[in-house]
């Protein structure tokens, strides 16, 4: 038997490892690039970027961190910590502190004691954004010198603070030479919202390219066998090996025994393949392997031979084995198994009296104190392992401890898990309320709040209900106040009923004076001025504010401008400088939570006054804080809305699908799905897509049926129903659609003015005169707040006058209005219908000038629909739109925009969608949405069938 290390020889993955190296070319000319690299258990993934670091040896920087199994003793920011520690291996304490300076030094040493004393925190939110802008700063500083490669592996074991932050960095590090590889199994991305929510919005990140590693092929095994082997395989036991591992690089592995022959008696699960390696170790060393197996996935030296109480020389000898035979790896300070599934495998071999004693023995051996590495949360591991050993009170005790240093780190998820665990063990312990000064109440409440911070709004209200149960409502007044306002916040992000009557309840137990009771106003006022009660939302809003002047707080004094500014709005009163203003001051104090409510705020004001451009100019950078506090899954997506329906609105529509993905790739909470639902009918609206319209209100109407958006949601109902029904030519359901829309108006007694403008026009075209007068008077007579219901207004008494004739005048006036909200959609209908009035009225030479200008305008902006439909028109009036080289049709021929067109001549040219993306300054998957829209309007099936046609009707240069 072959005494030395088999290492399997590198197969495929060629095409994979070129686009790594073409975009580590980017970064070497200094631009960021990203890598997501899937692949099921055992596909490869290590090995391929252990191959990739091999390639750049002397020409980068390479830091490798890790994810920890959740299960295990899992530091908060593990794979980071592991960045910054083998940082300062390489360069040393002083060098890595010097990079960041003394402030950023303090922050990091939060992460690892190398860096010095800590900072002192405040507000959490604020605290976090300060780490995340250190580690940006390192990164930058670390990119000018060489480049930087980063690589972050096995994210879906990843927690919810190292998701936000790999978002945060993709977002944030920009023309700068650094590359980010994340790894990940694609069959976890169904386990949790953290790594759903990380995968996709990494994905859409400029730069950032998704590389999911294939089975390999036949001849790929040959290549992995030799290597295995030491000499060629033959052909029957390649056949025989790939039809077995069906492609999978570790089960290959598996099937080859230590002596390089292939397992004939091999069983037939995976667990089976990994274990009989493991069981083939000699009896000391498969019994030292169960011990490792509980360790966590790498245990130092300094413990295992403590634990397993053996001699260096001793201990080395009996890990030999298994690393000769590749289940174990050493590093510098210890081992961790070659790969996750064998520790798995081995782990769920052993039986309930092995695992009792193991875990003791961890326990037992920490209790002497911290083990000396940085991949290790002490008391977790002593929590852990004292509950694996059966032992309650010393489980609850260290549970307790490690919960409390995990909200001093603001790792929520941990802290939930630990108070979990507390609760857990609970019943077995007698005095556990002397033991770590809580009641069973207290325990609850604070895993409810790190639930709620946590995003987990489901187990956050199931900890609510129960405390609520228990806490003494005349002794404990201020307990349960807050567990009410808990259970409020909760239920109005589930869209569950009852938010009101616990805000009113909390308000009545809040004592006078307290921060605790203007929590309870502020959120109320806000509550109120979601369902439109704003006389009730002013009321408390003002004892907000004499209640923040009484406690003399800044933060309270900010909060009740928010809550005035934004009543103000709904009247029609817009104060942007004012909300400007509270922003800044947020920042400036460092008060994260008021900074997104005055952010939010801000958005929407420019949102309903016109203000796009604006918006967009700092949207994105509010939509990132979101992340940054740790309340993306909360707010992201109301945040993000004001942004997709600005970019929509100025028909950048690829940009505003892009925003649309963010938001929902953050996997938000009901309310705000009702969000991303609403923006992805707006766009396919806009697309004229009827079965997108129909989709997005398919799942709205599955939404919880909470009060919170009863009314919006009902009015989106309606319009979706009658857009979808009239694009799909059921204008007999349609009609019924407007006939309810009357109905829902005589019930509001309000207006929603996009469902009035939608109700309006198939209203006309359905020949509903007295129902299209009726729409027209209560325009008429309701007011508009803004240019942007005034442009409504006017496109609605407009549609009025077609029902008799329609009205130049009114629909140029209308198609004005919108340009000038820089509307182009909305400015191209109108200059349709106004281009058919001046054909009626004899004034064809206009006529042909507003149909011209309308369909120049909707295919540059990605509506084919009305762009065809403007066609039709000017062909049933004969007039030609080529005719004129002013206002005509646009340059770009075939339907395609001039953007796609722009696309068509770099794809005929033989560019990649990264390369056409690196040449039009757009990011890799809008360059995707381009091509998809050309090969459907091409009417081809391939990127080489347009690039033949292109050249075949000489619409690009010739290569």
């Amino acid at each position: 038997m072959s005494t030395s290390l088999r290492r399997s020889r590198f197969s495929g993955r060629a095409v994979e490892l070129d686009s790594m190296e073409s975009a580590f070319r980017d970064v070497s000319g200094g631009r960021q690039r990203s890598f997501l690299l899937g692949a099921e258990a055992g596909g490869g993934k290590t090995r391929l970027v252990e191959e990739f670091a091999n390639r750049l040896s002397g020409r980068a920087l390479i830091l490798k961190g890790g994810c920890i199994e959740q299960r295990e003793s899992a530091l908060p920011y593990a794979p980071v910590t592991a960045v910054l520690h083998e940082l300062v291996q390489l360069r040393g304490g002083p060098a890595a502190k010097s990079l960041v300076g003394a402030e950023g030094a303090r922050e990091l040493a939060w992460l690892l004691p190398e860096f010095g004393e800590t900072s002192q925190r405040f507000d959490a939110g604020i605290a976090r954004a300060r780490l995340f802008e250190v580690l940006r700063k390192l990164f930058e500083e670390l990119a000018r010198e060489v480049p930087l490669v980063v690589v972050i592996e096995d994210i879906h074991w990843a927690d919810q603070a190292t998701c936000d932050l790999l978002r945060f960095l993709a977002t944030r590090l920009k023309k700068i030479r650094i590359m980010l590889i994340v790894t990940y199994r694609p069959e976890e991305t169904s386990a949790t919202n953290a790594l759903r929510t990380t995968i996709a919005d990494l994905s859409l990140s400029e730069g950032a390219e998704v590389l999911t590693l294939p089975r390999l092929q036949r001849a790929e095994v040959a290549v992995q066998l030799e290597g295995l082997l030491g000499h060629p395989p033959t052909p029957a036991m390649i056949n025989e090996v790939h039809a077995r591992c069906c492609g999978i690089p570790l089960f290959t592995e598996a099937l080859v025994d230590a002596g390089g022959s292939l397992r004939k008696d091999f069983p037939g699960s995976l667990n089976d393949y990994l274990l009989r390696s493991v069981r083939d170790m000699p009896a000391p060393t498969a019994k030292l392997l169960k011990v490792m197996a509980l360790g966590g996935p790498h245990i130092t030296h300094a413990l295992l031979r403590s634990v397993a109480d053996k001699a260096d020389l001793e201990l080395a000898e009996l890990l030999r084995p298994a690393i000769l035979a590749g289940i174990l790896v050493p590093d510098d300070d210890g081992y961790a198994f070659r790969h996750a599934l064998i520790q798995e495998a081995v782990r769920g071999d052993l039986i309930a009296a092995e695992k009792v004693a193991i875990h003791r023995a961890y326990a037992e051996m920490l209790e002497r104190g911290p083990v000396p590495s940085y991949r290790v949360w002490h008391s977790v591991a002593l929590a852990r392992h004292w509950r694996g050993a059966g032992q309650a009170e010393n489980c609850l005790r260290w549970a307790w401890q490690s919960a409390t240093e995990a909200a001093a780190t603001f790792a929520y998820a941990d802290q939930m898990e630990m108070l979990k665990l507390v609760l857990a063990v609970w019943p077995e312990v007698d005095d556990a309320i002397e033991m770590i000064g809580a009641d069973h109440c207290r325990v609850l409440e604070l895993a409810a709040d790190a639930a709620c911070w946590a995003a987990e709004a489901e187990q956050g209200l199931a900890f609510v209900e129960r405390a609520l149960a228990e806490v003494d409502a005349d002794r404990d007044n201020e307990q349960l106040a807050a567990l009410l306002l808990q259970r409020a916040v909760m239920r109005q992000h589930a869209l569950i009923p009852g938010e009101i009557a616990d805000l009113e309840r909390a308000l009545d137990h809040a004592p006078d004076s307290t921060r605790l009771r203007a929590d309870g106003l502020g959120q109320f006022s806000r509550a109120l001025i979601w369902r439109g009660e704003f006389d009730r939302a002013r009321r408390l809003g003002d004892e907000l504010k004499d209640l923040s002047e009484r406690l003399d707080d800044e933060e309270y004094r900010m909060e009740a401008l928010i809550v005035a500014k934004s009543l103000d709005m709904a009247s029609g009163s817009y104060h942007i400088d004012a909300l400007w203003s509270v922003v800044a001051r947020a920042r400036q104090a460092a008060i994260g939570r008021v900074e997104v409510l005055a952010g939010a705020a801000l958005l929407q004001a420019l949102l309903e006054t016109g203000k796009y451009a604006q918006l967009i100019e700092v949207g994105p950078a509010i939509f990132a804080r979101t992340v940054e506090f740790g309340q993306a899954r909360y707010i992201g997506a109301i945040v993000g809305s004001p942004l997709c329906r600005a970019l929509l609105a100025l028909g950048r529509v690829s940009e505003a699908i892009e925003t649309c993905e963010r938001m929902a790739a953050l996997d938000p909470l009901p309310l705000g799905l009702v969000h991303v639902l609403e923006c992805q009918a707006e766009i396919a609206l806009v697309l004229g897509n009827s079965d997108r319209i129909a989709v997005a209100a398919r799942s709205l109407r599955s939404l919880p049926p909470g009060p919170q958006v009863a009314s919006r949601v009902a009015a989106d109902l309606l319009r979706f129903g009658i857009e979808s029904r009239a694009l799909a030519g059921d204008m007999d359901q349609s009609a019924i659609l407007v006939r309810s829309a009357l109905t829902h108006f005589e019930k509001q007694g309000g207006v929603s003015w996009p469902l009035l403008a939608s109700a309006m026009r198939v209203a006309v075209d359905t020949n509903q005169k007295d129902v299209a007068r009726q729409f027209a008077d209560l325009a008429a007579r309701s007011q508009c707040r803004n240019a942007v219901e005034e442009s409504e207004r006017l496109g609605i008494l407009a549609e009025m006058s077609r029902s008799t004739g329609s009205d130049l005048g009114a629909w140029e006036l209308a198609a004005q209005s919108w340009a000038d909200l820089s509307q182009p959609f909305r400015q191209a209908y109108a200059l349709m219908q106004a281009g058919g009035a001046a054909v009626t009225a004899g004034k064809r030479a206009k006529g042909a000038g507003h149909f011209r200008r309308g369909a120049d305008l909707a295919h540059s902006i990605g509506a084919p629909l009305l762009g065809n439909q403007i066609e039709t028109l000017a062909e049933k009036a004969r007039i030609d739109l080529r005719d004129g080289k002013e206002g005509g049709m646009p340059k770009a021929p075939l339907g395609l925009t001039d953007r796609e067109f722009e696309v068509l001549r770099l794809l005929a040219a033989g560019q990649s969608n990264r390369e056409i993306a690196v040449n039009l300054f757009i990011s890799s998957k809008t360059a995707s949405v381009h091509v998809s829209n050309i090969l459907s309007k091409l009417s081809v099936p391939s990127r080489g069938a347009a690039a033949a046609m292109a050249h075949r009707l000489r619409i690009v240069d010739p290569a």
